[in-house]
């Protein structure tokens, strides 16, 4: 196989800055590890975090300036909701980094004899992107989106952000055009059909089905049968009104004596869900904060059952890092769950009403904490499920193959 000099742009790529940001930082880390020449452009904002990171070649990554106008941007979009700021201030701000980006890749395309340019992140089928005219093949995701909340939960986006989504959806073929990186991208890689037909009209290259996340390890078994006095469920994630944790805090509520919930991760609505599960079931819950990633499998490997009762997740990478590590996994069926957990390896809950998806999940918690048996049965077929689907080794030789194609045609 011939030796690849291949350039990885993104916004952030950062194992702090949450789920997308890690996307292109898996790419770079593990491309790196091939015999390939791997580059990476990225925000200056996230330095700090990767230069903290050992196993990569520091010279190897390109930083874009935190301007006046970013700062400007980030400073006056505090006041709006997080998702109304993402669609109207963030993707000014990432305009603005997509220019410095063109401009900088130009540069490392002609000084490193780039061959193909990799863009895996914003993961949105609809944002457009500025990476076209460099002279090499673009490869665009895997992207995965076309997502909105479930009937019985429209009322969590405000007037505003349905009318700003819908005109995003609508006009997204026009911006692109005028912005037409995914016009003319070589190949767009998506993480399901969904995705496919989000994406912009208008586009010259084949699209392709790539998982969007993946696991780097996995147990060959799940932790040994055993009926331990506390059934400890655990909850990963930013604590944000879409996770939908105010549902499994009631779901634990409505549980047996001896299920404790542990949460991990933190975000606006933290403290609100303090005082919440206060109210609701004193002493059961844990909230532990954010967690560095590197950390995260001995909280798996203590927990008993994972949940992730979300109803707008395009990914979920957490669920298949709970079934890498054998736990059954009990999640909503919308969005991105529903690519991983199949009957046998998981749980999913309808999203019917906010009080069908509490008794649900209440209901499979205590079924599962009074079986341990069906618990490792499930977690033995996540874990078999992951082998066979999920690893980034098998996504790395994918993506590879994905890059020769684009040379060869």
């Amino acid at each position: 196989m011939p030796k690849l000099n291949v350039l990885i742009i993104c916004e952030h790529a950062s194992n702090i800055f949450g789920g997308e940001a890690m996307l292109p930082l898996n790419y770079f880390r593990h491309l790196s590890k091939t015999h390939h020449n791997v580059y990476l452009i990225t925000h200056a904002r996230v330095r700090a975090s990767i230069l903290q990171i050992v196993d990569i070649n520091q010279d190897n990554v390109f930083y874009v300036p935190d301007t006046y106008m970013h700062k400007f941007l980030n400073r006056h979009s505090v006041v709006l909701p997080e998702r109304v700021r993402i669609i109207t201030f963030g993707f000014l701000m990432h305009l603005i980094t997509q220019a410095y980006q063109w401009k900088l890749a130009r540069k490392i395309v002609k000084d490193k004899k780039i061959h193909v340019i990799h863009e895996p992140a914003p993961v949105s089928a609809v944002q457009p992107s500025a990476m076209f005219g460099l002279g090499v093949p673009v490869i665009i995701g895997p992207m995965n989106g076309g997502m909105s909340f479930p009937t019985a939960f429209q009322y969590m986006a405000s007037k505003s952000e349905r009318i700003l989504y819908q005109a995003m959806r609508v006009f997204s073929s026009v911006y692109n055009l005028c912005i037409p990186g995914k016009l003319f991208a070589k190949y767009l890689l998506v993480a399901n059909k969904r995705t496919e037909d989000a994406l912009p009209r208008f586009r010259l290259g084949e699209v392709i089905e790539v998982v969007e996340n993946g696991v780097f390890s996995v147990l060959d078994n799940p932790k040994p049968i055993s009926q331990p006095n506390i059934i400890n469920v655990l909850f990963v994630g930013r604590l944000v009104d879409w996770k939908a944790v105010d549902i499994l805090i009631d779901a634990v509520g409505l549980c047996k004596d001896g299920v404790k919930l542990t949460i991990l991760g933190d975000g606006p609505l933290r403290q609100k869900l303090e005082k919440h599960a206060q109210n609701i079931v004193p002493n059961k819950v844990e909230f532990l904060g954010l967690v560095p990633h590197a950390e995260t499998n001995q909280y798996y490997d203590n927990a008993d059952i994972f949940v992730l009762p979300s109803v707008r997740e395009c990914g979920g990478a957490v669920v298949l890092e709970a079934m890498a590590r054998g736990l059954p996994v009990i999640a909503t069926a919308w969005g991105g769950p529903m690519d991983y957990i199949t009957a046998e390896s998981g749980y999913l809950v309808e999203p019917k009403s906010r009080t069908y998806m509490v008794e649900q999940f209440s209901a499979i918690i205590d079924k599962l904490a009074n079986e341990p048996e069906l618990r490792y049965q499930i977690g033995q077929a996540a874990i078999d499920r992951i082998k066979k689907h999920f690893l980034w080794s098998a996504k790395i030789e994918q993506v590879i193959n994905v890059y020769n194609h684009a040379l060869k045609s």
